[in-house]
């Protein structure tokens, strides 16, 4: 557009970049190569694909592809029982999980 100057010597003035906190909250993939835009929520549990962008806040338990990013399904939450699992360190009668895994290290 011609409206701001470019380059790693350009003070910010001139630049016109626009600035804001990205969130991630639990569970959260993101894809190779993936741009995420400022101020920008990414909900618990949301797998984002390679090269998609985020243009918007996503939902928590998606799936979202592409540029914009759009959900495409929902996303198991059948990690959650695990994660309980691995942090009790219980699995079939078996000691499985972060403590045994502190406890070898």
């Amino acid at each position: 557009s011609g409206q701001y100057l470019t380059g790693p010597m350009v003070s910010e003035e001139f630049t016109g970049v626009i600035k804001g906190t990205v969130t991630l909250k639990r569970h959260v993939i993101i894809g190779a190569g993936c741009i995420i835009l400022p101020s920008i929520t990414i909900g618990e549990g949301v797998s984002l694909g390679a090269m998609s962008l985020a243009t918007n806040d996503l939902t928590e338990w998606g799936v979202y592809v592409g540029s914009p990013a759009k959900r495409i399904k929902a996303r198991s939450k059948k990690l959650l029982e695990l994660e309980k699992q691995f942090v009790s360190g219980t699995q079939g009668g078996g000691k499985l999980g972060l403590s045994s895994t502190l406890n070898r290290l």
